[in-house]
């Protein structure tokens, strides 16, 4: 039991706690579920996880908690009724009402029932897949997307009901903005993508070649030990779309995919993971559990995950050091090839089915399709029935081709079976972050090509920590952004970034 005699707000740490623990177990279910666990067990897993989030839910609205909570800030104005706090302990407040504020308009019956439906979805969804069967998933996909219409009326909205979404993942963030940051991404990207397709790519046929299995997977751990990650409080696991399930700074579960002709997919992809990982093992310890041991906004986190991915792994001075490496676990497959052509290779702009193999001037096209189908569904403008076609359709207005099965159409992700209406704009918000942080990181590390091509990685992941990932969510997105780089955050830096690596590379 918890000393009545504590100050207050170690008192609110130590219930909010609680509730991180609780999370930390359902992370663990997620992570079992999707990398070791019996098909049959889903029907046990269904029921835990229903059990976990009813008592996640419980702590976080608990009177207890309401009471610890209200003494140090107001609910209703959001006054902090300690001066004497710290700012940190204030930004805390802040984020604990705001938690709180959101999760006591949920119904614990709905929650179980989310966390119900979500979880049979998803392994309806790794059943559906493989087999291209659109039709096996609907019937469940229609009860998340019904689930995520009353959230967004238990929430409350004043424009549009993915704005209720949207914010549970990127605080602040509203449709209307949204829609305006595609708008000035859409046609760029478009035309960029247009230019680069009158020109021949260059041959990338080698990167399609037989690479064995266990190898991609060796060569992956090394590149996420050199990043900063040891066996002690990491793993590495494969799964059928790659994650990062950050439990705790000292247990880091990350997965990846591993395509045997396809070599770039798995070492990209766990860079990707990598750079989440490591803001969550920097994110400090000591706060574990409360909002400033969490990171500032899903669009933040996946800018330290894109930036590993493209701005680091996609770069010459990366390869300068990692492939020389690469060819000798690869002899016969990459003994010949010469840097420059293995750089142009992982660079090649050509419209894909699948997003998480996307180029990088495609990729936010990807994003806006799945933002406007998202947005269709919740206005009841578009029939769950209907999305294969109008998927197809968005993706030959789009990037000019059509998928041939399901599987790398509509049921290519896994987000919608987890419920998460409202996320994937973070993707973009996240390249667009990205862009934008590296700038600043390019001023403070202007030899930073020279450092990368030697083969240091800690620099980066230092700059990134002390910079973005020790503060947690001290600072709202946009106000971390300005601390960051001086500006309000802008399409700008990640457009001038394509053009300016791009044009070369296709002599455009």
């Amino acid at each position: 039991m918890i000393e009545k005699s504590k100050p207050s707000y170690q008192k609110l740490e130590e219930l909010s706690k609680r509730a991180a623990i609780y999370t930390s177990i359902s992370h663990i279910l997620v992570w079992d579920q999707e990398t070791k666990m019996p098909k049959e067990a889903i029907g046990l897993r269904t029921q835990q996880n229903e059990l976990i989030a009813s008592l996640i839910h419980k702590e976080q609205t608990s009177p207890e908690f309401a009471k610890t909570l209200g003494s140090l800030i107001d609910l209703e104005t959001g006054d902090v009724l300690d001066p004497d706090l710290s700012p940190q302990k204030k930004a805390a407040l802040r984020e604990w009402r705001r938690d709180y504020l959101q999760a006591v308009k949920l119904p614990t019956e709905f929650v179980e029932e989310f966390a119900k439906v979500t979880s049979t979805a998803t392994a309806a969804w790794q059943e559906a897949r493989p087999k291209n069967d659109f039709k096996a998933f609907q019937p469940h996909l229609e009860k998340i997307i019904k689930l995520n219409q009353k959230k967004a009326d238990f929430l409350g909205y004043e424009d549009h009901p993915y704005d209720a979404l949207i914010d549970s993942f990127e605080p602040g963030m509203k449709t209307a903005e949204l829609t305006t940051i595609f708008e000035r991404l859409k046609i760029p990207l478009m035309n960029l993508l247009k230019k680069i397709q009158t020109k021949e790519d260059p041959d990338a046929s080698f990167l399609q070649k037989d690479y064995p299995h266990d190898k991609q997977i060796a060569f992956s751990k090394q590149l996420l030990q050199d990043m900063g990650f040891e066996d002690s409080f990491s793993r590495l696991d494969e799964s059928a779309h790659p994650m990062c399930i950050p439990i705790h700074p000292k247990d880091m579960r990350m997965t990846t995919r591993v395509y045997p002709n396809n070599v770039a997919v798995s070492i990209l992809s766990c860079a990707h993971e990598g750079g989440h990982g490591l803001y969550h093992i920097h994110l400090p310890e000591e706060h574990f559990g409360t909002p400033l041991g969490e990171s500032a906004s899903l669009g933040i986190d996946e800018s330290q995950s894109r930036t590993w991915e493209t701005l680091i792994g996609r770069s010459l001075p990366f390869w300068e050091h990692y492939f020389p490496k690469l060819q000798k676990t690869f002899p016969d497959q990459l003994g010949s090839v010469h840097l420059e052509d293995f750089y142009k290779a992982i660079n090649v702009v050509e419209p894909s089915m699948i997003r998480v193999d996307s180029d990088e001037v495609s990729y936010n096209l990807h994003v806006l399709l799945r933002f406007e189908l998202e947005k269709a569904l919740l206005e009841e403008r578009l029939k769950p029935s209907d999305i294969p076609d109008a998927w197809n359709e968005k993706m030959r207005e789009y990037l000019s081709i059509t998928p041939k099965a399901h599987s790398e159409g509509s049921l290519q992700d896994i987000h919608w079976a987890m419920g998460a209406f409202g996320y994937f704009p973070t993707y973009t918000l996240g390249n667009l972050y990205a862009a934008q942080f590296f700038v600043a990181f390019a001023k403070d590390h202007p030899n930073w090509k020279q450092r990368v091509a030697k083969g240091e990685l800690h620099f980066i992941s230092d700059w990134q920590k002390e910079k973005i990932h020790r503060f947690g969510r001290e600072f709202l997105p946009e106000d971390l952004c300005e601390k960051v780089t001086g500006s309000p955050l802008s399409e700008k830096p990640y457009i001038e970034y394509l053009k300016n690596k791009y044009t070369p590379l296709y002599h455009l």
